[in-house]
């Protein structure tokens, strides 16, 4: 079985859209009751808020879709994502500023006397990096690498070149290892990219169960069973120990898989 899982949506889905929106909005509101930089001795606070409302608005359209292009530009190149957070910063700050400060301008003429073109840049950098930030660790780091591109790691075979079969009857374990799961075979390893439970269901006819959230055990790879505490822990044949979670106990003792328990 090769298990196939498709790219997240270039970039994002409909309802990550709406949210991220959403909350553009609602601190676009908040800083314009709050006026930073200076700006609440512009004007009332309607007109602010209209301001930081539409400026935020804006600017996670445009982060938004740069932080999620670069990300997915700096993975096909094999880079690490993160190497996308400065460039989406400096060069996303010119694309929002720019006009930005003219708009502000035309509201409040003293701004352009008052507020440097450099001053202006700083600024928006100092927004902008709290955007990008937030925008890498929630919306472009969970996402698993494109299949047809992920870069070369230990034990990784991209899913377009994986073996076309694989025999339920030689698996040992299952193992969730970030995005990718971990398959132990009786000839060795492999990653597979994709939730535990789209590998598992390829294992039909193998006795096994999932012991824990990101374990999956064949029953003749069990070479024993550990207590710690009020903690079981299943060994295996090679030498690795699978953690039980108390949610599968009861499942497991009435599998009879528990029979050999001893003390850790």
């Amino acid at each position: 079985m090769t298990t196939r899982v498709s790219d997240p949506p270039l970039l994002g889905t409909a309802r990550e859209w709406a949210v991220d929106l959403g909350v553009a909005v609602g601190v676009g509101v908040l800083l314009g009751l709050m006026g930073p930089f200076g700006s609440f001795f512009n004007g009332g606070p309607a007109l602010r808020i209209a301001y930081w409302a539409g400026s935020l608005t804006c600017g996670m359209l445009l982060f938004g879709g740069l932080a999620r292009l670069a990300g997915v530009g700096a993975r096909r190149l094999g880079w690490p994502d993160w190497t996308m957070i400065p460039p989406v910063i400096l060069v996303g700050s010119v694309l929002q500023g720019a006009p930005l400060r003219v708009v502000a301008i035309a509201l409040w003429p003293g701004i352009a006397r008052a507020v440097s073109p450099l001053e202006w840049y700083g600024q928006c950098v100092a927004i902008a990096t709290t955007l990008v930030l937030a925008y890498y660790f929630i919306r472009v780091r969970p996402y698993p690498y494109p299949r047809s591109h992920a870069p070369a790691r230990e034990g990784l075979v991209p899913v377009e070149t994986a073996a076309p079969a694989l025999d339920p009857g030689a698996v040992l374990y299952l193992r969730m290892e970030d995005h990718y799961v971990r398959i132990r075979t009786e000839h060795g390893s492999r990653l597979e990219m994709g939730p535990l439970a789209r590998v598992t269901a390829g294992l039909t006819g193998v006795e096994g169960l999932q012991v824990h959230r990101s374990w999956w055990v064949a029953r003749r790879a069990i070479a024993g069973v550990e207590r710690d505490g009020r903690n079981l822990r299943l060994r295996l044949v090679d030498g690795e120990t699978a953690p039980v979670s108390r949610a599968s106990v009861a499942r497991l003792r009435a599998a009879g898989w528990l029979a050999a328990e001893k003390p850790a």
